[in-house]
């Protein structure tokens, strides 16, 4: 899938959650391990963030094809998908598929989701 050095990653999405008696119920999560390059975000990457994730610790990472991935929209106050690196978490906050014919994949920007709301 990439040129580059590929970790162990997994992706963590949560089912459509529910309101019970007043109560926020979290949907059930899933887990799906994968093999990706995983990169320090820098420079202009950042900038595609909004203002409030910017300061915290993002990467980059490139994905295979064959697993979708939903990112986080600030709008729908929706969270994305969820990326487990080296025992940390992280949203993925912006996605993009690049299907050209060449080297299909996914780009991530995932950002680490700070302790206290893990």
């Amino acid at each position: 899938m990439s040129l580059l050095r590929n970790v162990k990653l997994v992706k963590v999405t949560h089912a459509p959650g529910e309101w019970k008696l007043g109560d926020w119920i979290e949907g059930e999560a899933s887990e799906t391990p994968f093999d990706g390059s995983w990169q320090p975000a820098r420079g202009r990457t950042l900038d595609l963030l909004p203002e409030g994730k910017r300061s915290r610790e993002a990467y980059r990472c490139f994905a295979p094809i064959s697993i979708d991935f939903t990112s986080a929209d600030e709008e729908k106050k929706v969270s994305g998908d969820f990326v487990i690196w080296e025992g940390k978490k992280y949203e993925v906050s912006a996605a993009a598929k690049w299907n050209n014919g060449l080297i299909n994949h996914w780009e991530l920007i995932c950002t680490m989701v700070p302790p206290k709301e893990v």
